[in-house]
């Protein structure tokens, strides 16, 4: 089986079979709509295709990320044996859970950082539980500072690792993006969980406190998939994470993309719990293996 980057001749094969699944696929369909085309090698990666024939039979976005469509162990072997040669580096492997497991497996790389075997893909496809959060808005750069420290502990939390470790400016660099392009929706108050204000609560390092916010972290003409979803921990327990997702779900409907979706812990009780209440559903299965 050949490795080759994709050509422009075989963009309609790829744009097509993403389509199937926009939800699962959002990453490679956004990636098709900024460049138009499927012949993509720059610095911050390339797209590949493995063929038996003329025609490609799986294709691997290698980047930053590693994610594949049509992915099968042959496939994964091909690709296996060219990430040993090139070596290990910072990336992560995401997408079906069989597919990015089974590839895992082939690399000689070492102790991965971090494994999510168990990823539950879900899209909003439900009438929620209950109404919108009046309070959530789309964040605006001045809501940066605090919208970083959200950020900051959101990603500590999830992953197990400060996402600043190496110094903050990248880091902020992104969440100063998101908010510049309309992707961060939050919720805020000026009154600490016991009900004083801000100022007068010690826990508070400013006059305002994001309680709820996520990203809209990919997005396409057909689908949006949301990530950094998070409740401040002294708020939790309140009912906040399923109003807030039922906002996100229904400006995504109105402003960007028919299809709401989103992946998360299987281990996160709480989590799946609240999105099943603001209308989601399991379509399909994850797993996220960082190195």
């Amino acid at each position: 089986m050949r490795l080759l980057p994709l050509r422009s001749e075989h963009t309609h094969w790829l744009r097509e079979k993403a389509a199937e699944d926009p939800a699962q696929h959002v990453f490679l369909l956004s990636l098709l709509e900024l460049t138009r085309t499927a012949e993509v090698s720059t610095a911050a990666g390339t797209l590949y295709g493995l063929f038996s024939g003329h025609d490609p039979v799986a294709a691997y976005w290698v980047g930053g990320s590693i994610i594949s469509i049509g992915a099968t162990p042959e496939t994964n072997a091909r690709v296996a044996r060219m990430l040993n040669v090139r070596g290990r580096y910072h990336c992560s492997l995401i997408g079906e859970h069989r597919a990015v497991l089974d590839l895992h497996h082939r690399l000689e790389w070492g102790a991965p950082r971090s494994i999510r075997p168990d990823q539950p893909l879900m899209v909003a496809s439900r009438e929620p539980e209950v109404g919108p959060d009046p309070g959530v808005r789309v964040g605006t750069i001045a809501d940066a500072d605090a919208a970083y420290a959200a950020a900051v502990e959101m990603f500590t939390e999830e992953v197990g690792f400060s996402p600043v470790a190496d110094g903050s400016a990248g880091y902020y660099g992104k969440v100063r993006s998101n908010l510049t392009s309309c992707s961060t929706l939050l919720s805020m108050t000026e009154t600490g969980p016991d009900g004083r204000p801000m100022r007068d609560w010690p826990a508070a390092g400013s006059p305002r406190q994001v309680v709820f916010k996520a990203d809209l972290g990919i997005r396409c003409r057909e689908a949006v998939q949301v990530q950094g979803v998070w409740v401040h921990p002294d708020f939790r327990g309140r009912g906040l994470a399923a109003p807030g997702m039922v906002a996100v779900t229904e400006h995504v409907r109105e402003h960007v993309a028919p299809i709401v979706s989103l992946y998360v812990n299987s281990f996160n009780e709480p989590a799946l719990r609240s999105y099943e209440r603001a209308g989601f559903s399991q379509v399909g299965r994850f797993a996220t293996v960082m190195y």
